[in-house]
């Protein structure tokens, strides 16, 4: 008797978990999955965490950053990648170091991310990962494309922005109103259970 009404619980349990599951999932809002499709994040990673190495790192960035400028509405091919990995290899050498740098796109998990103008929820995203050396210091990322990793001031961003995404998305990711507060934590929370579930 003990056991069934043990097992029952269990199937409680577990049919409680697979509707909140499913509710949450309901509640993904279009807007994140839209900005996702928009959005590739640069993640930076120095070859330790030395000082010299992490201030090479930055270096490294900024050379990177500007040669994406040039890269503005064109594919990210096979011609880009070599522009950006020669870009990020001329910063190293000009600076005195003889560390490879490599330079891959590929679906990256990050965690919720907060900047001075506007926020991206937890979830896998495209990325363009720049390893300098060994990659084992820390790492530096924002918004590759569209640029909003620079911008110098909130109307610089906000021109950025408008060009890139619908009014929703600006709303989304900057936190105007209550009710996009609340979608954004309801899509980091549910980003995060299925990081989690793998």
């Amino acid at each position: 008797m003990i056991k069934k009404q043990n097992f029952r619980k269990w199937e409680w349990a577990l049919l409680l978990s697979l509707l909140f599951t499913l509710a949450l999932g309901a509640c993904w809002p279009e807007e994140q999955e839209s900005i996702q499709s928009k959005v590739t994040r640069l993640h930076v990673l120095a070859n330790s965490d030395s000082e010299e190495d992490q201030a090479l790192k930055l270096k490294v960035r900024d050379g990177v950053l500007e040669e994406a400028k040039n890269w503005e509405g064109k594919p990210m091919d096979a011609a880009f990648f070599s522009a950006i990995q020669k870009a990020a290899q001329k910063v190293v050498e000009q600076e005195g170091y003889h560390y490879p740098v490599q330079v891959e796109r590929r679906d990256t998990y990050f965690d919720t991310r907060e900047y001075d103008t506007f926020s991206l929820p937890a979830g896998v995203y495209d990325a363009l990962r720049v390893t300098i050396g060994e990659g084992k210091g820390h790492n530096w990322w924002c918004v590759l494309l569209p640029p909003l990793c620079a911008p110098a001031c909130e109307e610089e961003f906000l021109d950025t922005a408008q060009e890139n995404f619908s009014p929703g998305e600006i709303r989304y990711i900057t936190g105007d109103g209550v009710q996009y507060k609340i979608r954004f934590k309801v899509a980091e929370l549910l980003a995060e259970l299925r990081h989690a579930l793998g």
